[in-house]
């Protein structure tokens, strides 16, 4: 087995190089080291030399986030996004990368990493570590999840283990993929624990969030398209929307791979981060229709300020723009077209919610939600949520 992390004494003595200008910030072996020990086992006097590190005037962007994002409980700024290193993630992202393309290279760094585990390639998140049989499930639903972005995937039946077919089809990923993105890409990954499966979660959570910010995107474009009064191209940008939905539901075969006593072994140490935090998923949510004063007050818009703002400032929404658009029309094709079009998506949203509540269950049953949620009960009260009031949707019907 390749040992991949350096001792803390060693690491420090990097760091301290690194703040003299005599070489460049260690981000993989800050990265390397933290995926070994976990975020809440890190040594007093290496977290010390982390946080020097982070304010020496000649520190990059990049370094600083990283770290900003590693010693977040140090500075009592926990939360979701920064458990996931989304900072970082995003601000390493070039502009112009596609979505599918970016959340490509997430999963298959999962596969990558199960399989560099599972032949002791590696000695990064040692705990816990799952089974060939469950290795082997993951990788194949991880594959499957490449073969909807497009990307070819690996032929039926053939062995996940042989390793020069995973490789191809990784190379198939990577080529499309920024090299300096590909490179930082292991740092993006800072558990909490050394808990081997906690790898995969973050994985999967960051993947998730690429396909928010997607959803986004295409709400936007559908607002604007529909404001120029062009019912095809809103009809296309909502069928992309849904599209991301649906190729999304993968992402949680692989959650399902993960048992309830691993997921317990590293939960409770991520207390304060939950996905009620996700801005991208409530910008989407408030991008697709006004919601309710009573939604405005939950805690789920209470946590992510900056888009309640958005909202209580008046932006613009698909329903609004749709009603503006010749409301006595819509027995036409297009807006039928549109009518279909909104229904797909408001399904699709409905199974996302549904298999997340499911999923939720059989991890966490009736425990509060790691963000100081009502956890499973909070969920199954959302089942009725729709994206669209119910005038708008019997208005394209």
């Amino acid at each position: 087995m390749s040992e991949e992390h350096l001792r803390p004494e060693a690491l420090i003595e990097l760091l301290r190089e690194a703040r003299a200008g005599r070489r460049s910030h260690p981000a993989l072996e800050v990265a390397h080291h933290v995926q070994t020990v976990g975020v809440d086992f890190l040594a007093a006097e290496l977290k010390a030399e982390l946080d020097l590190a982070r304010r020496a005037p000649h520190v990059s962007a990049l370094a600083r986030e990283q770290l900003d994002c590693l010693l977040d409980k140090e500075d009592g700024r926990y939360s979701y996004d920064t458990y996931l290193a989304l900072p970082l993630l995003r601000a390493m992202t070039p502009e112009g990368t596609a979505r599918r393309t970016s959340a490509a290279a997430l999963i298959i760094d999962v596969v990558q990493f199960e399989l560099a585990a599972f032949h002791g390639d590696h000695g990064r998140l040692p705990l816990c570590r799952p089974a060939a049989g469950t290795v082997r499930k993951r990788v194949n639903h991880a594959l499957r999840h490449l073969g909807r972005h497009g990307f070819a995937a690996l032929p039926a039946g053939l062995d996940v283990f042989d390793r020069e077919a995973v490789r191809r089809c990784a190379d198939v990923v990577r080529a499309a993929v920024d090299p300096e993105f590909l490179e930082l890409l292991p740092a993006t990954v800072q558990p909490v624990s050394p808990v081997h499966d906690e790898y995969m979660f973050i994985r999967v959570l960051q993947s998730y969030e690429s396909v928010f910010d997607e959803l986004v995107d295409r709400a936007a474009e559908t607002i604007t398209a529909l404001r120029a009064a062009d019912l095809a191209a809103a009809v296309t940008r909502l069928s992309h929307a849904a599209e991301a939905l649906e190729r999304a539901s993968l992402l949680f075969s692989l959650l399902a791979t993960m048992t309830s006593d691993t997921f317990h072994a590293f939960r409770d140490r991520t207390e304060g981060s939950s996905a009620i935090q996700s801005a991208q998923y409530k910008r989407f949510e408030a991008l697709c229709d006004t919601p309710s004063a009573e939604r405005l007050r939950s805690d789920a818009f209470r946590s992510v300020p900056a888009v309640r703002a958005e909202v209580l400032a008046g932006q613009d929404t698909i329903a609004a723009a749709y009603r503006a658009l010749c409301p006595s029309r819509k027995e036409e094709p297009a807006h039928r077209a549109f009518g279909a079009a909104l229904a797909r998506l408001e399904a699709a949203h409905q199974r996302w919610k549904s298999t997340h509540h499911k999923i939720a269950v059989r991890m966490i049953g009736d425990r509060p939600g790691s963000g100081y949620t009502a956890g499973t009960p909070y969920l199954k009260d959302r089942m009725d949520g729709r994206l669209f009031s119910t005038t708008d949707r019997r208005q394209t019907a």
